[in-house]
């Protein structure tokens, strides 16, 4: 493996300008290329982070034999280009969700297989350090045992999104995010979606998520006219609520006594409670995307193993499948 790992990326639309960005400024990469259909746009990006453009990317991929792909195009060709890349012996990461269809998700986990290659599928909030902290507090029974949590994922519609309706393009961030904490999937889903101001696709939805021990809300919408994007919490020990885009974390830790009471011809200890201490949380603030791209690159380096069955269980719930 050479000293820098040579990277490309597919598509330089909204999320692709940011895998060029951050391989630019990446130590131990060297962005050799992108490709877009998109001649304009791609001459100029291609002058900015000094880097090598080209209509056809399979032009591209022939000439260059790069150690990481980006693909970041419409979810619709998403099998397609990850099927080719992988075939050809290449590691990619693809943008989520993995793919418009399961079936096609779980091929592309054969294939990785088969061809012996990383595909890292870029569920990016899993790389957010406030979400990894959270992680980190759970596994420690800081929460105690956790009964809910309730994520809202709401703002504007983002005309960039030509395919994929709200559940698979939005809420499937959160999906992948609560089965992540829990380390576990839901035994029961419930969806309910809607059209607002889309003629052809969903644009609002709430999934209800029913775990063995836990129950999740999700909200997902593009038709509020704020961004949102925060993550409630509560557990048996404290409530917790958690900004993703400013990576803030307020702990609210329960302080209670346990009494003994006689309760008509009963006994039964119940609780009771003073003001919790209030706890901000600090996280040490990274850029979700370079660290994942870190992860991929330490497990190109390491050969090191990904599983990436956690996109097809998110793309299942997503789907109600």
């Amino acid at each position: 493996m050479p000293n820098k790992l040579k990277a490309v990326v597919i598509g330089i639309g909204n999320m692709g300008k940011n895998h060029v960005r951050t391989y630019f400024e990446m130590e131990g990469i060297d962005l050799v290329a992108i490709a877009d259909l998109d001649e304009k746009l791609g001459k100029e990006m291609s002058e900015q982070y000094r880097t090598e453009y080209f209509n056809d990317y399979k032009e591209m991929l022939n000439k260059h034999t790069p150690d990481i792909v980006s693909i970041c195009i419409p979810t619709a060709y998403h099998f397609k280009f990850a099927k080719e890349c992988i075939e050809a012996g290449f590691n990619i990461l693809l943008e989520k969700p993995i793919t418009m269809d399961v079936e096609e998700a779980k091929e592309l986990l054969k294939l990785v297989k088969k061809h012996n290659v990383k595909m890292l599928v870029g569920h990016i909030e899993r790389f957010n350090p406030a979400i990894k902290k959270v992680k980190e507090m759970i596994d420690k029974g800081e929460l105690g045992e956790i009964t809910s949590i309730m994520a809202r994922r709401v703002g504007g519609f983002p005309p960039q999104i030509k395919d994929a309706n709200i559940a698979v393009d939005l809420a499937i961030h959160d999906i992948d995010i609560v089965n992540y904490l829990l380390d576990d999937l839901p035994k029961e889903v419930s969806v309910a979606k809607r059209k607002s101001h889309i003629k052809h696709r969903e644009d609002s939805v709430e999934i209800f998520l029913k775990y063995k021990s836990a129950s999740a809300y999700v909200q997902a919408n593009w038709i509020t006219p704020v961004k949102i994007r925060k993550l409630n919490i509560t557990g048996t020990e404290g409530y917790l609520e958690m900004d993703y885009i400013n990576q803030k974390i307020e702990f609210y830790k329960s302080n209670y006594d346990k009494l003994f009471q006689e309760i008509g011809d009963y006994s039964d200890y119940i609780l009771r409670f003073s003001d919790p201490d209030q706890i901000d949380i600090n996280v040490a603030k990274k850029e979700p995307l370079r660290e994942e791209i870190l992860y991929l690159m330490n497990c190109i380096i390491k050969n090191q193993e990904i599983d990436c069955s956690y996109a097809v269980e998110a793309l299942k719930i997503a789907k109600n499948k």
